[in-house]
């Protein structure tokens, strides 16, 4: 019998903080908005900003990796 593994998705702790500050919301509403479980116009920009500040994130420590 094979038994598919479904793997949990990794979020990035500082930008959910950085979101979480701004807006107010809990870290599990954040989540599921990405995630997609939850939909709307806020789940929408919740996840846009979760995704632009991810990908900076990611920018710059390639950058700070580079100068070592």
């Amino acid at each position: 019998m094979d038994k598919s593994i479904k793997t949990k998705p990794s979020y990035n702790q500082e930008v959910l903080k950085i979101i979480k500050d701004r807006h107010g919301y809990s870290f599990d509403y954040i989540r599921k908005c990405i995630r997609g479980d939850r939909v709307g116009i806020i789940c929408d920009m919740l996840k846009a900003e979760y995704i632009k500040l991810n990908n900076e994130s990611i920018k710059a420590i390639e950058i700070r990796a580079t100068k070592l």
